[in-house]
């Protein structure tokens, strides 16, 4: 169990690491007003979808006030319609095509910013969610606590994200793991599935785990 006592504690190390780096580039970019500069630019991204539907309605408007034009002076002056018709759908279409894609890449598109702070909160989620309480429940091999926390990994949403945001691993996985080890007594006839863990496990101290049942079998 030393080694995967020691993995944690390269894991909490390495995320607490992330977390002050993190905070301090934050801190950085308000301090320089790089922070601001990215909320105006983020407020402008927000404006141009407004300017795109002022524009698109702005073209339906001069299309209807065209054809109220034709329809009262209709005798006096002989104007055909299609041209513009034609026109305004192409012209329509550019802006929104633009919002279509737009709304189909928004999570793409980030900021150094957001980028920041979705960073500084996935690896304090996983810090203070996972490995802080797996580290306690391995101490004391409490096998209650070590189900529960196989449960929320497959019931936190928050908690599973983070752990992909930051590339902890496969939540559904290191759960898979959790549940195996708190049957190892139980259960003795599990090494092939133990094998199958540590081959698809990428979270190096769940892996170690495994590895540990597998050294006692």
């Amino acid at each position: 169990m030393e080694e995967v006592f020691e993995e944690i504690e390269k894991r909490i190390k390495r995320l607490e690491a992330e977390i002050e780096l993190a905070e301090q580039r934050l801190k950085l970019l308000e301090e320089t007003g790089a922070a601001h500069k990215y909320r105006i630019w983020e407020k402008r991204k927000d404006y141009s979808e407004y300017y795109l539907i002022l524009i698109a309605l702005w073209l339906v408007v001069g299309m209807m006030f065209l054809y109220y034009i034709k329809s009262r002076y209709a005798q006096r002056i002989p104007l055909s319609l299609t041209p513009y018709v034609v026109l305004v759908v192409i012209l329509i279409s550019f802006p929104l095509g633009y919002l279509i894609w737009k709304s189909m890449h928004r999570e793409a598109i980030e900021s150094p910013l957001d980028y920041l702070h979705k960073r500084e909160k996935s690896a304090r989620i996983v810090l203070n969610e996972f490995y802080l309480p797996l580290k306690e429940a391995l101490k004391k091999q409490d096998k209650e606590r070590l189900r529960l926390l196989a449960d929320t990994l497959l019931t936190n949403l928050s908690l599973a994200e983070a752990i992909e945001n930051i590339n902890e691993g496969n939540p559904k996985i290191m759960a898979y793991a959790l549940y195996l080890y708190i049957s190892r007594d139980k259960y003795p006839n599990l090494k092939d599935d133990i094998e199958e863990a540590v081959a698809l496990l990428r979270n190096k101290p769940l892996k170690a785990l495994m590895m540990s049942l597998l050294e006692k079998s």
